[in-house]
């Protein structure tokens, strides 16, 4: 058995599609390619593919992974790649794949993630201004959020969930287009949802806000003390 690590993006052709969706868009794509994937045993065999963090509905990305077990010790990544590609709808298309020799799934080690978040406001901003105030956000020793959990809703501190918070100022007529590029924790242990993070922003800077657009642009994995690519992290 093999094991192939694939990074591909997500379009805004597929981006109100669920994660559940998205599985089936790929096992029915492995059907059609023929490709040689390993099935679970029990009495609902199901294709032995891990993808990492789930993308939530309406957003975007660039970075998205998964691992893939296949039977053929012999074939090689890129001839996956191609036959997969071809069988893929609009919207998503594998960008790399790399063999990967360890066993632990990339669900299990993801640990960061990087969006970027187009937030408009009708409010009058100063980009200097704005900055500042967002310095004295991030200096706050907690803050405090409402997040939903499978039992209900509980205030949790998200401070140590930002690892970095970056932002321009676009005018455009009457509205005011901000750009977030935001580093958060993400994972199984501790995940923040960037829009999440942005009402909890807006509400300090005391702005009316709107997302227009969330984007992943990265995941990342703990190796030690460092954040690595996913892609690097295949050993």
């Amino acid at each position: 058995m093999t094991i192939i690590r694939v990074k591909f993006r997500r379009g805004d052709e597929v981006k109100f599609i669920s994660h559940l969706d998205l599985m089936k868009v790929f096992e029915r794509a492995i059907r059609r390619a023929r490709l040689p994937i390993a099935y679970s045993q029990g009495f609902n065999p199901h294709p032995c593919m891990v993808f990492g963090l789930p993308l939530g509905v309406g957003v975007t990305s660039e970075a998205e992974y998964g691992d893939f077990e296949i039977t053929d010790d012999e074939m090689p990544a890129q001839e996956f790649v191609d036959k997969l590609n071809e069988q893929l709808p609009a919207g998503i298309e594998i960008l790399s794949a790399k063999k990967k020799l360890s066993k632990q799934n990339i669900m299990a080690t993801i640990a960061a993630a990087e969006y970027i978040v187009i937030v408009g406001t009708p409010a009058e901003c100063n980009e200097k201004t704005i900055k500042g105030t967002i310095d004295k956000y991030l200096l706050q020793k907690e803050i405090i959020v409402k997040k939903r959990t499978k039992s209900g809703v509980k205030d949790v501190n998200i401070r140590d969930m930002i690892f970095d918070l970056n932002f321009k100022l676009q005018p455009c007529g009457a509205f005011n287009i901000m750009k977030f590029t935001v580093l958060v924790s993400a994972g199984s242990k501790a995940n923040l949802k960037p829009d999440l993070l942005i009402e909890s922003l807006c509400g300090y800077l005391g702005f009316e806000f709107e997302i227009d657009r969330i984007h992943r642009t990265k995941l990342f994995v703990r190796s030690q003390d460092q954040l690595l690519d996913p892609m690097e992290d295949v050993i």
